[in-house]
């Protein structure tokens, strides 16, 4: 699995979105997730970042669950 990028995923959340616009949202649903803080730090997440790896990016899916659910 390669990389994804925060923009790809955050698109796939918020559909009907501008990328800018879900992009933000995503962030927020982050800063809003203690628990998915806590584990994409451990993965050593930073906050600005645009790509993901593939083990934050599966701490996202179990977090926040599949996009489109």
């Amino acid at each position: 699995m390669n990389a994804i990028y925060m923009s790809d995923l955050a698109q796939a959340y918020f559909p009907n979105s501008t990328t800018r616009s879900a992009s933000a949202q995503l962030h927020r649903w982050i800063q809003l997730n203690p628990e998915l803080q806590t584990r994409l730090e451990e993965l050593h997440y930073k906050p600005r970042q645009r790509a993901l790896t593939p083990l934050q990016h599966e701490a996202i899916i179990e977090c926040l669950g599949e996009p489109g659910e």
